[in-house]
């Protein structure tokens, strides 16, 4: 259909509508029942003691605690005797911001509710292979996660990006399998901070996999400290047993060392006879004597002794 003029548009017209607001001499500013379209001062008109106010000098409009553009502004508070309403104009743009924590999973499209994932070989990758083409740009390198035969890569150490090119620091081998999730909801990739980790969120039940080193001091409460290892290495010249809060000859009574063998082999404190108690024989080389306050033990009385083989 032909117009003289212009064309006329598809525009949002609700009924005009009367709104009064109550000063109370200190407010400067109120939030409104309905939305200022587009922050426009100019889609309300407010009205003080029957006189139309100049808008966007006279009040302006705001986001209220929702984030939503009901807020009107004056600046200066209006007195308690001051009559004040607002008539909402016929027409304007919509404007509408979701309010908080109203958007769920439903409300997503697709490609936000499903991260893509790239998967390569070793030999994919150009430069000797440390240079591989993502399906997708990436916004940074923390905007993708990248495994290497499933062990997480850290962003920038490992490896960087620039849109759709993924380049490794180190080549990789012929073989290595490569997974690049793109995060479903583009951002950047939140990392501990250094020290930031306490006990209570750790596991109660932790395996470590490699090696693992204490550079401070090591303390364990349990009852039971047992240690597989073939060889125990200590650099301490001296071993303390029995190390109680309050240790006595008591408390010492029964303690000592246990070889476990098909019978056990011990070197154990008797406090009843204030003495170590060995049961097996000690035998010394043919140059090597037993002394006794200084003094050799030879004579026949110390047959349990086996000197010389």
């Amino acid at each position: 259909m032909s117009y003289i003029g212009n064309q006329s548009e598809s525009k949002v017209s609700p009924a005009k509508m009367r709104e009064y607001v109550t000063p109370d001499g200190s407010a400067t500013y109120f939030d409104l029942s309905h939305d200022c379209p587009g922050y426009q001062a100019e889609n309300i008109m407010v009205w003080v003691n029957n006189v139309m106010q100049e808008p966007a000098v006279a009040y302006t409009i705001l986001n209220d605690a929702n984030g939503r553009p009901r807020r009107l502004n004056f600046g200066v508070a209006l007195a308690t005797t001051d009559t004040c309403y607002v008539i909402y104009q016929s027409t304007g743009q919509i404007y509408h911001t979701p309010p908080a924590n109203s958007v769920g999973y439903s409300q997503l499209e697709d490609n936000l509710r499903s991260g893509r994932v790239d998967q390569f070989v070793g030999s994919d990758g150009a430069s000797s292979n440390t240079v591989f083409t993502l399906t997708e740009s990436a916004l940074n390198a923390n905007s993708i996660m990248v495994y290497v035969n499933g062990i997480y890569q850290r962003p920038t150490t490992n490896y960087t990006v620039s849109t759709t090119a993924l380049t490794f620091t180190a080549s990789l081998a012929a073989t290595d399998e490569v997974d690049v999730h793109h995060m479903s909801i583009r951002s950047t990739v939140s990392h501990v901070a250094d020290g930031s980790v306490t006990s209570a969120k750790l596991d109660d039940n932790i395996t470590v996999a490699g090696n693992l080193t204490v550079t401070g001091n090591s303390t364990v409460n349990g009852t039971t400290t047992t240690i597989n290892s073939t060889t125990l290495t200590v650099d301490d010249k001296n071993i303390e047993l029995g190390s109680t809060a309050s240790p006595t000859d008591s408390t010492a009574d029964g303690g000592g060392i246990t070889l476990k063998g098909t019978t056990d082999k011990t070197i154990l404190w008797e406090n009843d006879t204030d003495s170590w108690n060995f049961n097996q024989n000690i035998e010394t080389s043919t140059t090597t004597k037993v002394k006794q306050k200084g003094a050799f033990m030879q004579s026949s009385t110390h047959q349990a002794l086996v000197m010389g083989g």
